[in-house]
């Protein structure tokens, strides 16, 4: 899952900007300049990630931090977001990305199969009545990764988090399980 780090990062890094600076356009304070050096790092931000720079795309979303968080009270404040949702939105970004410089897949039915085995084989193993939480929660977890594999355009990965799920089911179901 390496090379999904290298589309995860600046993906993350867009999201946070889009986030952080949509949520500082609609704030209202007083003087002229108020919406405009968020814009400015917005802008520069956007422009460091399409550059492949992370680390200063970084530094301007902690400066958009800065910014909003004088608006913490606020009930539209995004504040951070639990790891759930916040690999969520990262997620859609990172994929958005993908599409955008690959095209719509052309391997739509290799990945729904893949989405399709993956989800049968996760409910088969949390059914069975030997498996504890563990169990479950690692079952949840493979799923879980193959599934961002799949939606991410690495097919190979998936394939790869299908294989561990099939060993763990076989582990617990006594069988090598489908």
């Amino acid at each position: 899952m390496a090379e999904t780090y290298h589309l995860w990062r600046p993906a993350e890094a867009a999201q946070q900007l889009d986030l952080l600076a949509g949520f500082l356009a609609t704030r209202h304070a007083p003087g002229p300049d108020h919406l405009a050096e968020p814009a400015e790092c917005a802008a520069a931000g956007r422009a460091t990630v399409a550059a492949g720079r992370l680390g200063e795309a970084l530094g301007h979303v902690d400066d958009l931090r800065e910014h909003a968080a004088r608006w913490a009270g606020h009930p539209h404040h995004p504040g951070e977001p639990g790891a759930a949702e916040h690999d969520a939105r990262v997620w859609d970004y990172a994929k958005d990305a993908l599409r955008a410089e690959h095209g719509p897949g052309a391997h739509v039915t290799t990945a729904r199969d893949l989405l399709q085995q993956l989800r049968f084989l996760q409910r088969q193993i949390c059914a069975l009545p030997q498996a504890d939480t563990q169990v479950r929660a690692d079952a949840h977890y493979l799923a879980g990764r193959g599934a961002m594999a799949v939606e991410l355009g690495r097919p190979g990965v998936a394939r790869g988090e299908l294989r561990r799920l099939r060993a763990l089911a076989g582990r617990y179901a006594g069988t090598h399980v489908t």
